[in-house]
């Protein structure tokens, strides 16, 4: 295990981030804190160029905001040697590619669907004032379609020359709605008579049919008498 230490006198990125991010992909080294209290975190991306996020470890030192020259720190902890392979380096782009594509399409996602909640919330708030228009829009149309009907039949009885029937007035239409009221009390009243005698019905039925084979047996019976009757008085004669 060793440590190593970059610095160099210069704030460009290209002799600073650059250098530290070629050396996270190519080696077997990590970076550390650098221990430093002045100085602005390194930098993670740059214009297009992305970094190793790590790099935020690193110490950049601005000449106009710590009143010094230009510096940049970064320090290296060492724990193998030789040199990352060829295909472990593309492997681990690669993978830090897909991992940034699923990050972008989750937040399009999510994005989406915040969308179309706020825009379910919105219809459900203007359903009800749709329904109301709806309704009065329905209400007009009766009513225009009422007035055009009575015109209709105002011009044929013009033109047949037949006077018009009177309009109902209030009073007939209360009128009419108590006489349709007043029969469904008497329907609703006969409907328990009604049930009653379909109920006895069947029972008078059955005590007629049990009255005919009553009277069926009897005929039988009697008639079995006065054949056993003749029998024995004819046995008798013989005698």
């Amino acid at each position: 295990m060793f440590i190593i230490r970059y610095s160099t006198c210069s704030i460009s990125v290209e002799e600073n981030e650059w250098v530290v991010d070629y050396a996270l992909k190519r080696r077997y080294v990590k970076l550390v804190e650098t221990g430093l209290e002045v100085g602005e975190p390194g930098l993670s991306n740059f214009k297009q160029q992305r970094f190793h996020p790590s790099l935020k470890m690193a110490k950049r030192v601005y000449p106009h905001v710590h009143n010094m020259d230009g510096f940049f720190v970064a320090k290296f902890r060492k724990f193998a040697n030789g040199v990352k392979s060829v295909e472990a380096i593309s492997n681990a782009e690669e993978e830090a590619k897909i991992k940034a594509k699923l990050k972008t399409k989750k937040q399009k996602e999510n994005k989406k669907k915040k969308e179309q909640k706020k825009n379910k919330k919105a219809e459900k708030a203007v359903e009800p004032v749709e329904k109301t228009e709806k309704t009065d829009k329905k209400a007009k149309a009766g009513k225009v379609r009422k007035v055009s009907k009575a015109a209709k039949i105002a011009k044929k009885a013009a033109k047949a020359g037949k006077p018009l029937k009177a309009a109902k007035t209030d009073k007939d239409a209360k009128t009419e709605k108590a006489e349709k009221s007043e029969k469904k009390e008497e329907v609703k009243e006969e409907k328990p008579v009604l049930a009653k005698r379909k109920a006895e019905e069947p029972v008078e039925a059955l005590e007629k049919t049990i009255k005919v084979k009553k009277d069926k047996k009897q005929k039988k019976e009697k008639v079995v008498e006065a054949e056993v009757v003749e029998v024995v008085k004819q046995k008798k004669e013989k005698v």
